[in-house]
């Protein structure tokens, strides 16, 4: 009967992290390049024990769903999306690092920077902007004022597996993971961003399953704990 509990624990702590990738997939669903995060968990039949259900949060895994988002115009030059494969890629302190939301913009020295204030690369390092209109192609040729900057660095690999989300819309590689570089198959496209391709209806209804199935799981470990202080009330009054 103990070991019924600690199975219907187990599912209630493993829905309780699905439900909180969930609820931050409803929390970016308005944020640019935003990818999915999805969770599979390793089979929980064997929680017989406290110290196995203390485990079961580990025994969650992440993993990003990255298809592509819509693509809509914004009409603003440095507003950038990606259609294909591949990502932009940004230098911060921990080094370079990967994203697919092109919302960028000028800071104050004239460099290109993402949402976070990280540079944009190109193929030669950061990329600094002077003056007045700037327009990229699709191969991510830079022009300011009909000078050619540079072009964007744009990466690809060939396993995503082998990144993981860093700071909301940043990837990272794995710790250990030496990542694959192929040719990047995506073309570049001014004026316009890839938006989230987190899908709110699925999304509220999967936490709507989940949360049914927490309780479920909770309800019957109300039931095999009042069954076994029944029991032991009996024990004791024989």
């Amino acid at each position: 009967m103990a070991g019924g509990m600690y199975t219907s624990g187990a599912g209630m702590v493993a829905r309780q992290v699905w439900q909180n990738a969930v609820a931050d997939n409803l929390a970016n669903t308005s944020t640019p390049g935003f990818k999915a995060t999805r969770v599979f968990s390793e089979v929980l039949d064997n929680v017989q024990s406290a110290d196995a259900l203390r485990a079961v949060a580990d025994k969650q895994h992440y993993f990003t769903d990255f298809s592509q988002g819509m693509v809509e115009e914004t009409g603003r030059d440095l507003d950038l999306a990606l259609q294909g494969s591949g990502f932009f890629v940004v230098q911060t302190p921990q080094g370079e690092r990967y994203t697919r939301n092109g919302n960028f913009s000028r800071d104050n020295a004239g460099l290109l920077v993402d949402a976070s204030g990280a540079p944009v690369l190109s193929d030669s390092g950061p990329i600094t902007l002077q003056g007045g209109r700037v327009v990229i192609d699709n191969t991510g040729e830079i022009f300011s004022d009909g000078q050619p900057v540079g072009r964007l660095a744009v990466k690809n690999f060939e396993s995503t597996a082998g990144l993981i989300r860093e700071g909301g819309n940043h990837f990272a590689p794995r710790p250990g993971v030496v990542l694959s570089e192929v040719p990047a198959k995506a073309g570049v496209r001014q004026n316009a961003l890839e938006r989230s391709n987190v899908e709110s209806l699925d999304e509220v209804v999967r936490m709507t399953t989940l949360l049914r199935e927490y309780e479920a799981s909770q309800r019957m470990v109300r039931l095999q704990s009042e069954a076994l202080g029944r029991t032991v009330n009996e024990l004791i009054q024989k």
